[in-house]
């Protein structure tokens, strides 16, 4: 009898999250708030501060629950494809509900909340650079790309532009800016370039 009361709670805990996913696609991330989220799931304040200390907790949680592998990259073989068919795929998942307004909500809070940044760091980020990352890596490995580059930096550069455009530009990523920031990175390390040594190898 004693896993009834944690069901309960866990069923209660998921509710609270899809509230929050439903209420940030309706409202966006600036309607988000604990008194919006206890008001549409009809309870107090208190029920969700015991789960969670604060909205940016709210917040991360909501977003572990609709951040997908499928952002992850397809491997045929061929890096520029793959890049260019991830960047495609992932853009309007990242810019639409209900990943979308949580994220941007997420961001906001963190800028006045270090502790909230390194998290969403380590949770979000640094896990699309890595996936990034190990796509080239491969890559590279199979003669794709110049054999004594490190590529750590330009995974992030790939990355970062996309976020940059998507959180601060009114620029659309679409498949004219997703094509010549792929065409940019194979220009420099695709196998046969120029790029040797010097900025290429941090």
């Amino acid at each position: 009898m004693t896993d009834q009361p944690r069901r309960r709670g866990a069923a209660r805990t998921d509710e609270l999250l899809q509230v929050t996913l439903d209420l940030a696609t309706e409202v966006g991330y600036a309607g988000l708030n604990i008194e919006a989220v206890a008001r549409r799931a009809g309870v107090g304040k208190h029920t969700i501060y015991r789960r969670w200390p604060s909205m940016a907790a709210l917040l991360l949680d909501a977003l572990s629950r609709v951040w997908t592998t499928d952002l992850d990259y397809h491997d045929t073989g061929d890096v520029r494809a793959d890049l260019r068919e991830q960047f495609l795929r992932s853009a309007p998942a990242l810019s639409q509900p209900p990943i979308g307004p949580v994220y941007r909500a997420v961001i906001a809070e963190a800028q006045s909340d270090a502790a909230l940044r390194e998290t969403l760091h380590e949770r979000f980020l640094a896990t699309v650079e890595q996936s990034t990352f190990e796509r080239i890596t491969r890559a590279q490995r199979a003669g794709e790309l110049v054999a004594d580059a490190d590529l750590r930096f330009p995974a992030e550069v790939l990355c970062g532009t996309l976020y940059y455009r998507w959180l601060l530009s009114t620029k659309p990523i679409d498949e004219e800016a997703v094509n010549s920031l792929v065409d940019m990175f194979m220009a420099a390390y695709g196998a046969g370039s120029r790029v040797s040594g010097g900025p290429a190898t941090r």
